[in-house]
């Protein structure tokens, strides 16, 4: 039985006659409409494009590679039989691995199929930061040598040692990596008791249960056999093969591992009512409602996404290993798009774009679809703003993966930030499509709307790709946030933040104390500004992807701001007057300067 299992009647009929929403115009704009807006009605993809320049601040992105020591690209067996297997492609990590201070890179790799013929000649690769966007290859020297069809990856700090750990997904079993604080790993999968075996894609630390100690959600796919792999035969194919959809496979269950605070991580799936079949690409764990106690969001491929949320009689006392959820993406509005249709969704960015308090999400879908907006209204309940914020039409020739929403001018508004890239060359039909595609970055025009800027945003926003996995940091440590990208095909690339502004921004590292020692869950609010700015750290986003583990606010044009810390435990520290910079921030009120 699949995730269609409580849609209801009207809805499955809806699925079953068409897969995706179909877009609709967007609302004509008013006579008061700026350039801006009026840019973000032209489309890039099959659509005019913008020609007129849009107000604002322009994001300025360049290209970091191969002249920088950033060296990677990723091996799928891409070789002519269209498996399924090949179209999801890698991820990436970014987090301090060595304490350094300075954000380091994973790429996750894949290998010869079947996994029997794996040479173990493509590992993973770790990347040392060695600042001013400088990299050195520390795979061998850290010993995370990471081998098999490697997908996506989670960063946090499960034993509460200081240092911060890594979970790889794969198809076939992912490995948890314990940071030895010496700058090296060893494999903890067995002796932190982890098992997952199934096709596992993005994964996501939080503390789900309250009890202070790092859990781990892990999303996975489909069924699928790496040694008898389903092929769909198509004469008219160059390979004469296309590849197979999804809804050809199995969908199967994700796990949830509870920690015991005491390095073991316990499957807790079936005890916490999240055993149900999907077929999860994409994973965030936020506290959407604001009641002290995340969320988990799961995007489902062709299937109806995942919310679940704790069942309020079985929330416990602190402590106590309880713990029940319930799935009410349905009720909420985000197990479909607005037309009622489930879409096949990739990946997932959480952040509150329209300054309204509370935690937005932005999904990632597939070609022919637009991706879509889900904004917060509070309660758990979710509207569809997809085409109220001028995003519908810009999309609906893409095929999105990897997503985020950053602020890239520190203006404190979020923008949005897509990977683009189909999943299978079907340039050769009758009707084609775009294998590779450009990537997208919008503004936030800070009236609920988007416009597109790609193409004012830089050289790589004028080449197409095949984007997977998708995360930010600031990498250099000059207060403006820079992102990387996981290709297909092409070699995995940094995009160094160059927007010329003097905006200023405060970047938060979370200790805490009572809860988890990353902070993961913690909400964060600049009390002084207007509207109020509120960012929140959760855990995953994005698709197979782990984000830096810190906080990013930009501050306009202000160089000190008053901030409120709401940490997971429920301790309020602040408001706290701080200047902009980067900052540790540990529980219970202390806070160090770490760039002076």
């Amino acid at each position: 039985m699949t995730g269609h299992r409580e849609i209801g009647l009207v809805s499955l009929v809806c699925l079953l006659v068409a897969q995706g929403c179909r877009d609709q115009p967007p609302p004509a704009p008013s006579p008061t409409t700026t350039a801006a807006t009026r840019a973000a009605t032209s489309s890039t993809g099959g659509a005019r494009r913008p020609r007129e320049r849009p107000a604002g601040t322009l994001p300025a992105f360049r290209t970091i590679a191969r002249q920088a020591g950033l060296d990677f690209e990723r091996n799928d067996d891409i070789h002519g039989e269209r498996r399924i297997l090949e179209a999801n492609g890698g991820g990436v990590a970014m987090f301090d691995f060595d304490g350094d201070g300075l954000l380091d890179l994973y790429f996750t790799n894949g290998c010869r199929l079947p996994l029997k013929l794996d040479s173990r000649s493509t590992p993973g690769e770790l990347f040392r930061n060695r600042g001013q966007m400088h990299f050195d290859r520390a795979t061998n020297a850290s010993r995370l040598v990471q081998h098999g069809f490697a997908t996506g990856c989670a960063v946090g700090d499960y034993d509460a040692d200081g240092f911060d750990d890594l979970f790889v997904a794969a198809f076939g079993p992912g490995t948890l990596w314990h940071n030895n604080g010496d700058g090296t790993f060893i494999d903890a999968t067995a002796s932190a008791g982890i098992a997952v075996n199934a096709w596992s894609t993005s994964a996501a630390f939080a503390d789900v249960d309250g009890d202070g100690n790092l859990d781990l959600y892990v999303a996975n796919y489909i069924a699928e056999s790496d040694e008898t792999p389903l092929r769909c035969p198509n004469p008219a194919s160059p390979d004469g093969y296309e590849q197979c959809p999804p809804a050809k496979f199995e969908g199967v269950d994700d796990v949830l591992f509870l920690s015991d605070g005491a390095g073991l991580l316990i499957d807790a799936t079936s005890e916490s009512g999240l055993a149900r079949r999907g077929k999860g690409l994409g994973v965030v764990i936020s506290d959407l409602d604001r009641d002290g106690s995340p969320e988990i969001v799961v995007a489902n491929d062709g299937e109806a996404n995942f919310l679940f949320t704790r069942e309020p009689a079985a929330v416990p006392d602190r402590g106590s290993r309880a713990l029940r959820y319930r799935e009410c993406a349905l009720e909420s509005g985000l197990a479909l798009c607005e037309s009622g249709f489930a879409q096949a969704n990739m990946g997932i960015a959480a952040g509150d774009y329209d300054a309204s308090g509370t935690v937005d999400l932005f999904i990632t879908t597939f070609f022919g679809d637009t991706n879509t907006l889900y904004a917060n209204r509070g309660g758990l309940i979710f509207h569809d703003a997809t085409r109220d914020s001028r995003l519908a039409a810009t999309t609906r020739n893409k095929l999105g993966f990897g997503t985020v929403f950053l602020d890239y001018d520190n203006d404190g508004w979020l923008d949005l930030l897509v990977a683009n890239g189909h999943v299978d060359d079907r340039t050769w039909m009758k009707h084609s499509e775009p294998y590779r595609m450009q990537p997208q970055i919008f503004r936030n025009v800070g009236n609920r709307t988007f416009v597109d800027v790609s193409e004012w945003s830089g050289d790589y926003f004028g080449n197409t790709w095949l984007g997977r996995g998708l995360a930010i940091g600031d990498l250099d440590r000059d207060g403006r946030i820079d992102a990387v990208v996981s290709h297909q095909l092409a070699p995995s690339v940094a995009l160094h933040n160059d927007t010329p502004t003097d905006n200023q921004a405060l970047i938060l590292r979370l200790v805490g104390v009572r809860s988890n020692r990353n902070g993961y869950g913690t909400r964060v609010e600049v009390v002084d500004a207007e509207p109020v700015i509120m960012r929140e750290l959760f855990g995953g986003g994005s698709f197979q992807a782990a984000l830096a583990p810190e906080i990013h606010l930009g501050l306009g044009a202000k160089r000190t701001a008053n901030v409120t810390i709401h940490w997971p435990s429920g301790a309020v520290d602040g408001p706290v007057r701080l200047e902009a910079g980067r900052w540790l921030v540990i529980e219970d009120s202390r806070t160090h300067r770490l760039d002076k």
